[in-house]
């Protein structure tokens, strides 16, 4: 069996989807199954990770683990591992290598170590800008034809969320991925004037991209994000340094299937632009 956590992310609800295909035997966790939204046929679990104890019924029977970070992971960890979980696949990030100092490298790097230390088998997943980060575009598009977003001609290779999930899967079904730490991107660098513009081929519309400060920026992610998240974000996005920009082979590498564009992304989720 294996359990997926964030199961309704973009991440996790992929992969849930793509092992549901392959027939793998497959649980989901959330913290609340009634809003969960998943299919009625999916096996899904209560628990949560900031109660490990909540979650001795969703890991019995689990082989093999899907795990996000969550600020939990040792006492999480340690509850797998006394269910008899074997493996552990975790989705960390890039900001591990190249930014060990900021919060999200910090965060990530702490998760990394708990699942090293548990004794379990493991792999880490190291992707570094997510395609569907514009989902938060949408409410923009919804009222107009222009995005405004800062750095519209830095480009980041950006990984579509499925190739990641694909490469989980890959490491949760297949030997010889024990130990190993995958980097992971699309196939090439794509601005944000570039993906707006993807964006509009995919809906039909004809979208343009304006610059806006960091500044401004800073103030509309405020709302939802901490001071430092803010702060590392946007140093990102950027000034990215030259791993964060480096295109990598990992995807077809350990899937067999070459990473897909932007606008493959953009396509596959146009319904969620219109």
């Amino acid at each position: 069996m294996i359990l997926v956590a964030g199961a309704t992310g973009n991440v996790g609800g992929e992969l849930l989807r793509q092992l549901r295909a392959e027939g793998a035997p497959v649980r989901a966790l959330t913290r609340d199954p009634a809003r969960a939204g998943l299919p009625a046929d999916v096996e899904v679990a209560e628990g949560d990770f900031a109660t490990p104890e909540s979650l001795a019924k969703a890991f019995s029977g689990v082989e093999s683990l899907f795990l996000m970070m969550s600020g939990n992971e040792t006492a999480v960890v340690e509850e797998a591992a006394r269910a008899g979980v074997r493996r552990i696949v975790l989705l960390s990030s890039v900001a591990v290598e190249t930014r060990p100092d900021s919060l999200i490298g910090r965060v990530h790097g702490e998760a990394e170590r708990a699942v090293e230390k548990s004794g379990l088998a493991w792999t880490f997943l190291r992707p570094g800008q997510f395609a569907s980060n514009t989902r938060g575009w949408a409410a923009q598009i919804a009222q107009g034809d222009v995005v405004r977003t800062p750095f519209g001609q830095v480009g980041l290779p950006a990984v579509h969320p499925g190739d990641i999930a694909a490469v989980a899967r890959t490491a949760l079904t297949r030997d010889g991925h024990d130990g190993a730490v995958y980097a992971l991107s699309g196939p090439a660098p794509v601005t944000p004037v570039e993906q707006v513009a993807a964006i509009g081929a995919a809906i039909g519309r004809e979208l343009r991209h304006e610059e806006s400060t960091p500044e401004e920026a800073a103030a509309d992610m405020a709302a939802f994000m901490p001071a430092e998240i803010v702060a590392a974000t946007l140093e990102f996005l950027g000034s990215p340094t030259a791993t964060e920009t480096r295109v990598l082979p990992t995807v077809e590498q350990v899937t067999g299937r070459p990473a897909r564009t932007f606008a493959e992304w953009a396509r596959d989720n146009a319904d969620g632009f219109r």
